[in-house]
């Protein structure tokens, strides 16, 4: 009797001890962004008393829209210099890359030797490689500032317990969707209010996706028009993965972190479409990427998986009816479908703020990035070059919603999902291996179309997880 009431005590007192234990933390290992710290600002104002000169290295192309439109806002911003601070004036030399690949190597090489430039643009992926060479965000804006930032552009801010970058360049990979083609299936398709006001409820999953993708397929004169529910140019990875309630590696970017069984269930649902022919086999022409392009705008697609900062020059694109001088048919985006979540992704990038520099150039370099923070000059470069704007003060604008309104809505339609961040205590991975480690990963899960689609995908999953985790580790930090 005396050893069951001992039990009996050793096993109540186990479930005191139990409730008395905190919950699993889902702290980041990154670190958080909003932290019990006093941070030391920078100054805010026009804090240099004598003229300097900054260089700002640009990834983008000074041929292309975003790089002429930020060449425009520097020649704006070094004018302004000029006109107020006459005897103090910063002036900000501009360079242009052509790419977040040349960009990264140029910079790499630089550092070390000191001639980096004060303030460079890079993409979200590799913001890790810098994290030990930057101003912290934190010390530029104040935490209610970076609240005003949409949720979804700061997947990558964190590394290393470093805010490493401010989200400007922002974009997101987006459905490009021909409501007018949809329609004829006589199937709803939910617009970007319905999905965000109500995301639990939401008809818009992944297999809702592929009963649109048949019924279009069935529509008179499909198959021998060539016109298809959708065009990709292979596996949307994150946001399949994310919206599975897994992340394709660890947060650290070390290791895989998805399992085998949701690996097939998604590598076996785009393989099925694409041997049923619901969508163009993305590896049978290698121009497939600019060809799906035309045929959306030319309208023989329902959907093309695209980057938010190809929407402005894409829906201009779409031809117009002579007689009424409208597009020839009603364009629109939607977010990708879920299967237990709805899942945003940030691509795009970001600027960063080098801190080997002196104190002078340093503060030149913090008024430049304030000045293009603020919601006057963000509008503008969004409106002009295709990014989205990233604040809430930016949106609330008259000129952005004049924009949205009168030129481009489908932008702001972009924002509207963009606090579909990563759910289910998921975090983003980020670290030095990630970007090869995606490139890797799309290019062998691109396996599952060769072969006319008939490799399994379990062996697919396999050469994809042995490939990756190789990278993974070899370039681990």
């Amino acid at each position: 009797m005396k050893r069951i009431v001992t039990i009996i005590v050793l096993v109540l007192g186990f479930f005191v001890l139990s409730s008395c234990i905190d919950p699993e933390q889902t702290e980041s290992e990154n670190g958080e962004i909003y932290i019990d710290k006093e941070w030391n600002m920078y100054e805010t104002g026009h804090t240099v008393d004598k003229p300097v000169t900054i260089d700002f290295w640009s990834a983008n192309s000074l041929n292309d829209i975003q790089g002429q439109a930020m060449a425009n806002l520097v020649e704006e911003f070094n004018e302004m210099q000029q006109e107020k601070y006459p005897d103090s004036a910063i002036t900000v030399m501009p360079s242009f890359n052509g790419g977040y690949i040349v960009q990264n190597t140029k910079l790499q090489s630089a550092i070390p030797a000191n001639t980096n430039p004060e303030i460079a643009m890079v993409g979200v992926s590799s913001f890790s490689l810098y994290h030990q060479n930057v101003i912290d965000i934190r010390e530029v804006f104040t935490y209610d500032e970076i609240r005003d930032i949409f949720p979804g552009f700061l997947q990558f801010a964190m590394y290393k317990h470093v805010f490493v970058a401010y989200p400007y360049f922002a974009a997101s990979n987006i459905l490009a969707v021909n409501r007018t083609l949809l329609a004829q299936t006589g199937m709803h398709i939910p617009t970007v209010d319905e999905i965000v006001n109500d995301p639990e409820n939401s008809i818009w999953t992944w297999e809702y996706l592929e009963e649109i993708l048949r019924a279009v397929r069935n529509l008179d004169g499909a198959v021998e028009n060539n016109i298809y529910g959708l065009a990709t140019t292979g596996i949307p990875i994150y946001e399949s993965f994310f919206s599975h309630g897994e992340a394709p590696y660890n947060e650290g970017a070390t290791e895989i972190a998805f399992t085998k069984k949701t690996a097939t269930k998604i590598f076996d649902y785009w393989q099925r479409m694409a041997k049923d022919g619901l969508y163009e086999n993305p590896v049978l022409d290698p121009q497939h990427a600019n060809q799906i392009k035309g045929k959306y705008i030319s309208g023989q697609v329902g959907m093309n998986i695209v980057s938010s900062s190809v929407v402005l020059d894409l829906i201009n694109s779409i031809p117009k009816n002579p007689e009424t001088n409208k597009p020839m048919f009603e364009a629109d985006v939607l977010p990708h479908p879920k299967e237990k979540y709805f899942y945003s992704n940030q691509s795009g990038g970001g600027l960063i703020l080098f801190k080997n520099k002196s104190e002078l150039r340093r503060k030149a370099a913090v008024e430049f990035l304030r000045w293009l923070y603020a919601p006057e000059q963000a509008v503008k470069y969004s409106t002009n070059a295709g990014y989205l704007i990233t604040t809430n003060a930016a949106r609330n604008t008259e000129e952005w919603q004049t924009f949205t309104r009168d030129v481009n809505p489908l932008m702001d339609e972009v924002i509207k999902f963009m606090h579909f961040a990563p759910q289910g205590g998921l975090r983003l991975p980020s670290g030095r291996s990630k970007a090869q480690a995606d490139t890797e990963f799309a290019n062998y899960s691109k396996g599952i179309y060769y072969e006319n689609c008939t490799t399994p995908p379990e062996e697919v999953v396999n050469e994809v997880i042995n490939r990756v985790n190789y990278i993974l580790d070899v370039n681990k930090d």
